[in-house]
C-alpha cells in the first residue's frame, strides 16, 4: 500500500501547470536538492518511481545531454526499493551547471535570480520531491526535508520563511533537518507546492480525529461520573441497611426514613429521580443534604455500637 509521502509526490508529479509550464523551475529544485549536485556528481535517490523518472527526463528535455543517465533499481529487505538517477558523463554534468548558472567547480547554492516569482512553488515542488517525506496524518503530523548540506538547508528555509512559515531546524547524523509538525502549516504547504487533494485529505483527517477525541472524552466523563453515583448510592444504601439492622429506619425522621426507604429500592435512580419521586419532591440538592444527614446518623451509630 503506498505511503501517505508517496501518494503525495505522485499528486505533485501529476500536477500538469507545475509539470509542464514551470519545468525549469520544478527541475531546479530536484537538481540542487537532489542526493548530490556538483562537478563530480549530480544524482537523485527516491523510493518513488514517477520522481526518478522526472528527474531523468525533464535534464534531457531541457539540457538535451550527449552522455547517459543511469536509472537503476535497488531493491532494500523488508523495505521500498530506492531508485538512484546519475548523469555520467563530466561534460553533461558541466552543461548542467552552466544551464543553471554555475562554474565548474563553484560551491553551488540556491541562486533566486534564477527563479521568478511566479516559479518558486514548482521549485519548492521540486526540492520536496527531491529530499521531502510527510508522515501518515493518521499517526501524526510531521513534514521534513532532509538535506545533505548545511548551506543549502539554511538558504531553504530562509525561503519558505518567506513564502510560507519558517520551519523547524535540527539534525540527524549527517544530514540538516527542516520540518513542520503544525498540522495548518503543513496542509498549507502541501496546497502550495501542488498536493491539494492530499491537504485536503489531511485536514479530513484531523476534523474526524478531533471530532473522535471529542466523543472519547466525553464518554469518558459519562463512565466516570456513573462510577461515581454509583459509588455513591451503594454508600447510601449500606448505612441505610446499617441503620435498619441497628434498631430500625423507625429512628430517622419522616422524611429521612421515606428517602430511605425510597432508595432502598431504587439503588439505579439519579438525586433528581429520588427527589421527584418523593411524596413532597423535592430538588436535586435537597435530597443529596436530606443522605448526608442519613450517613451522618449511620456514622454516629456505629460510633456508639
Amino acid at each position: 500500500m503506498a505511503t501517505f509521502s508517496y501518494r503525495v509526490k505522485s499528486e505533485i508529479c501529476g500536477n500538469r501547470v507545475l509539470c509542464r509550464r514551470y519545468k525549469r523551475a520544478m527541475t531546479y529544485g530536484l537538481l540542487l536538492y537532489g542526493r548530490e549536485f556538483g562537478l563530480d556528481n549530480i544524482a537523485l535517490h527516491t523510493e518513488n518511481r514517477r520522481v526518478a523518472r522526472m528527474y531523468a527526463d525533464n535534464i534531457s528535455d531541457l539540457i538535451g545531454l550527449g552522455g547517459s543517465i543511469t536509472l537503476r533499481e535497488v531493491p532494500r529487505q523488508d523495505r521500498r526499493s530506492v531508485f538512484v538517477v546519475t548523469v555520467d558523463a563530466l561534460a553533461d554534468r558541466i552543461a548542467i551547471l552552466s544551464y543553471l548558472g554555475y562554474k565548474a567547480g563553484e560551491k553551488c547554492g540556491l541562486r533566486r535570480d534564477f527563479l521568478s516569482e511566479e516559479e518558486l512553488p514548482a521549485f519548492v515542488s521540486g526540492a520536496f520531491l527531491a529530499c521531502g517525506a510527510v508522515a501518515n496524518p493518521e499517526k501524526g503530523y510531521r513534514l521534513e526535508l532532509i538535506i545533505h548540506q548545511q548551506h543549502l538547508a539554511e538558504e531553504l528555509s530562509a525561503l519558505l520563511g518567506t513564502l510560507l512559515f519558517p520551519p523547524k531546524e535540527t539534525t540527524r547524523r549527517n544530514d540538516y533537518l527542516l520540518y513542520y509538525k503544525e498540522s495548518e502549516q503543513m496542509e498549507d504547504l502541501l496546497t502550495y507546492i501542488g498536493a491539494p487533494k492530499c491537504a485536503l485529505e489531511m485536514m479530513e483527517v484531523k476534523i474526524i480525529k478531533t471530532v473522535r477525541n471529542k466523543a472519547n472524552r466525553e464518554t469518558n466523563c459519562e463512565t466516570a461520573n456513573i462510577g461515581k453515583t454509583i459509588d455513591a448510592a451503594m454508600a447510601q444504601i449500606e448505612s441505610i441497611r446499617y441503620i435498619q439492622a441497628h434498631g430500625g429506619l423507625e429512628q430517622l425522621s419522616d422524611e429521612l426514613r421515606e428517602l430511605a426507604a425510597l432508595r432502598l429500592d431504587n439503588p439505579e435512580m439519579s438525586l433528581r429521580e429520588l427527589g421527584e419521586a418523593l411524596s413532597e419532591p423535592i430538588s436535586r440538592s435537597g435530597v443529596n443534604h436530606r443522605l448526608k444527614r442519613i450517613l451522618e446518623y449511620a456514622q454516629t451509630l456505629r460510633k456508639q455500637i
